[in-house]
């Protein structure tokens, strides 16, 4: 497995959840927590999915549930609904989730903590999501608090070395020292402190 770790706009994404119970239910909560746009097919569904924002199909889950979709994720611990999904996602190159079996997956759900523009993500790769969890909250746990703060910052900072510097390793580097500066005395960078620490990128790139 080579899993990329990227970051999706989900945001009114159509999604396809197969699989009407508890495992189901966490996952309809995941993506409904990032704004997707939920369709849960199975032949019973618990009464905590009825309650929630989803479009609901109650039968069994049929190729063409799949089309349209961005993600689709299997949690009917059934080996031919399954296969039947597996087979279609890969058909139409949508990301497949499987609850019950790992090596049919192309995508994973990993543990997430977000606060602000902080996104901390983690996963085992399906070895143990509860795994994935313990790790996800000893990082949170270890953020400043003024992690948000920081990186409205650098979105500052950012602008400025586009606006001012033309060398891309020059820029990096005086956004690097920017942050630098912050994360030693743990206080927000100025202005002032700013304009001081670019006149020395300024005077690299006319040497």
């Amino acid at each position: 497995m080579a899993f990329l770790p990227i970051l999706i706009e989900m945001e009114n994404m159509p999604c396809l959840v197969a699989g009407g119970g508890a495992i189901a239910l966490h996952k309809v909560e995941k993506l409904l927590e990032h704004g997707a746009d939920v369709t849960v097919v199975a032949p019973e569904i618990c009464a905590e999915i009825e309650k929630l924002p989803v479009k609901i199909l109650r039968r069994r889950a049929e190729a063409s549930d799949c089309e349209g979709m961005v993600l689709a994720a299997d949690a009917t611990g059934d080996r031919d609904a399954e296969e039947l999904l597996s087979k279609t996602c890969a058909r139409l190159r949508i990301p497949y989730i499987c609850a019950g079996r790992g090596e049919l997956c192309t995508a994973i759900l990993p543990a997430v903590y977000s606060s602000g523009r902080t996104v901390v993500a983690v996963s085992s790769k399906g070895a143990s999501p509860a795994a994935s969890a313990w790790l996800r909250d000893c990082l949170a746990e270890k953020l400043p608090e003024n992690t948000d703060a920081v990186l409205d910052r650098m979105a500052d900072i950012r602008r400025t070395a586009k606006d001012s510097l033309d060398a891309q390793p020059v820029r990096r580097e005086f956004m690097r020292s920017c942050l630098k500066r912050m994360t030693d005395t743990g206080e927000i960078i100025s202005d002032t402190e700013i304009k001081e620490i670019l006149k020395g990128y300024l005077k690299e790139e006319t040497k």
